[in-house]
């Protein structure tokens, strides 16, 4: 295996590093202080425009139900595993709002969005056992055979609305 020694000598490298710094220098000549409360204002106005524009468009979320995140929009179904306290016509309003979007515009919430904001409203459809399924376990030294049919039990929601109202600081 061949190495190949690279020597610079102190006055290349004082030349090299003279140019890097006349680049950066040149550079943050240009720069200009932003009013960043004043941008910061010019975005959320421009978001709670867009809100307001969104009501001929769907928006969607995402939501946290039951340990897992589901990205929903109105008319949606969701599958939701286990037996959950409700029954079938029950609505409720699902509060764990993790990000709201819209076609131009996308809030994320730090961990979650606030729930005056935005709000996401779904029915219970149907509540429902999984189609049994086969467990097959076989012993082979033993000679014993097991064979159990497991089925779960699931909640259908129906996503009826997702709304959100303009954005505060």
């Amino acid at each position: 295996m061949l190495r190949r020694l690279v020597s610079i000598s102190p006055s290349s490298l004082r030349l090299f590093s003279s140019r890097l710094y006349s680049a950066t220098s040149s550079s943050s000549e240009n720069a200009e202080i932003i009013d960043t409360d004043r941008v910061k204002n010019d975005v959320f106005q421009s978001i709670s425009n867009e809100i307001q524009a969104e009501k001929r468009h769907r928006l969607f979320a995402v939501v946290y139900v039951n340990g897992r995140q589901w990205k929903v929009s109105d008319g949606d179904l969701i599958n939701l595993e286990g037996n959950l306290p409700l029954s079938v016509g029950d609505e409720i309003k699902l509060e764990k709002v993790l990000m709201v979007g819209g076609a131009n515009f996308s809030l994320f919430g730090r961990p979650l969005l606030e729930p005056h904001a935005v709000t996401v409203d779904a029915v219970v459809v149907e509540k429902k056992t999984t189609n049994p399924e086969a467990h097959y376990v076989h012993l082979n030294h033993h000679q014993t055979k097991f064979l159990n049919w497991k089925s779960d039990e699931a909640t259908v929601v129906r996503i009826k609305s997702v709304t959100a109202k303009g954005v505060e600081q």
